[in-house]
């Protein structure tokens, strides 16, 4: 087999489905190498809406889309993606064509550094040395793009070594990445933070994309309505619960943040989408109870009071046994939550009254209200995914 169809059959036993490209020189073979292995090939017209397509894909189904690109100005038009997956934690593969190793330092055509290119974007970066070890890299950039906090992988592949033949013998075996562990978090930690909450007079939940990302939804839904729970999605964090949600106080944010004693940020970053969770947007005195598949993340910004690594799916489901065990919601007579009802309603109110406002120039409530009608319930989107 030659490098082409060893790469093609390494990306098919992983289980990846979907490549989104620009192909020319090296790797035409490989794209058609690639559907004839079973993957499902998009050509694009730049490899910059291609690796957004990829990571877009990454992120929906859990495992790295694939973008491949040429060398040179083809990885170049990447990076840019690259770092949105990185920054994003989305699961991505970049493979990327390169001139013959033996036309390196002479003018080889399109050469460019692409391994020392992409490292700063990327969490794995490597060029298989020969088409018999692949798989393995294959395997590595895959398991490393999914597990911890998900990732751009980047593979280098020089045309001799694409065209190479090796006997299937030789070949490196390798098993199939197996979805990523999902740590539960530390009893005593559950416990920390269980009783902070239980103490608390204004709770808050902030659901971030980590819970998303985590398949959470069930799991925080039943934490928020059980416990009787007022919850803010981040933009990345909308549909872990519906917004219509009665606990949902999205539209007193700014009051809910500002207020809240005891805060409980479910994969949520406290970048400047949360404002870095400082005074003036935040109660300076609020505790911080932070959920995180990354150890970057906690203590980011602002100390927490209670930090835990864990999956958020996992650890919310933890916590939510603790807390029922006992016997504990946010009692029903405290005046938080019927305050914060209140404000959303006047905040609602004041925006219908702008909505009804069509005089010139069109204000922005009045354009999207009638769009929103038109959408289909639970249909939406965000676009505020950069960080």
């Amino acid at each position: 087999m030659d490098g082409n169809t060893i790469l093609a059959q390494a990306l098919a036993a992983q289980g990846l489905e979907y490549v989104f490209g620009v192909i020319g020189i090296p790797v035409v073979e490989l794209s058609l190498a690639l559907q004839q292995a079973g993957l499902n090939y998009v050509g694009m017209r730049n490899e910059q809406s291609a690796c957004y397509a990829a990571q877009a894909m990454g992120y929906l189904t859990g495992k790295p889309g694939v973008c491949l690109v040429v060398s040179g100005p083809g990885l170049v038009h990447a990076l840019g993606g690259m770092a949105n997956a990185q920054a994003n934690c989305w699961p991505l593969l970049v493979i990327g064509g390169s001139c013959p190793q033996d036309h390196e330092g002479i003018g080889g055509f399109q050469e460019c550094s692409q391994v020392e290119l992409s490292r700063p974007y990327c969490k794995y970066s490597a060029r298989p040395p020969s088409p018999a070890l692949i798989p393995l890299h294959v395997e590595k950039a895959i398991r490393l793009a999914m597990y911890g906090r998900p990732g751009s992988s980047y593979l280098d592949f020089p045309g001799n070594i694409l065209s190479q033949h090796v006997e299937g013998d030789c070949l490196s075996i390798m098993t199939r990445v197996t979805p990523p562990p999902r740590p539960w978090a530390d009893p005593s930690l559950i416990h920390q933070a269980s009783k902070l909450l239980m103490t608390a007079k204004k709770p808050l939940i902030i659901i971030g994309k980590g819970a998303a990302y985590s398949g959470a939804e069930h799991a925080v839904k039943e934490l928020v309505t059980l416990c009787r729970l007022p919850f803010l999605p981040t933009p990345m964090g909308k549909g872990v619960v519906d917004d219509a949600h009665m606990f949902c106080v999205a539209s007193a944010r700014t009051m809910a943040l500002q207020q809240a004693d005891v805060i409980l940020l479910l994969g949520a970053r406290l970048n400047w989408i949360l404002h870095f969770g400082r005074s003036p947007r935040f109660n300076p005195q609020a505790k911080i109870i932070q959920i995180d598949i990354c150890a970057e993340e906690l203590h980011n910004s602002v100390s927490a009071k209670v930090a835990i690594q864990a999956d958020i799916r996992e650890a919310v489901k933890q916590l939510t046994s603790e807390l029922i065990s006992n016997n504990w919601v946010h009692p029903p007579a405290a005046k938080w939550f019927p305050t914060l009802q209140l404000k959303c309603e006047n905040n609602r109110a004041t925006v219908a009254k702008m909505i009804a406002d069509t005089a010139p120039p069109l204000n922005y409530y009045t354009v999207f209200h009638h769009i929103q009608e038109i959408i289909p319930k639970g249909i939406g989107f965000s676009y505020l995914n950069f960080f």
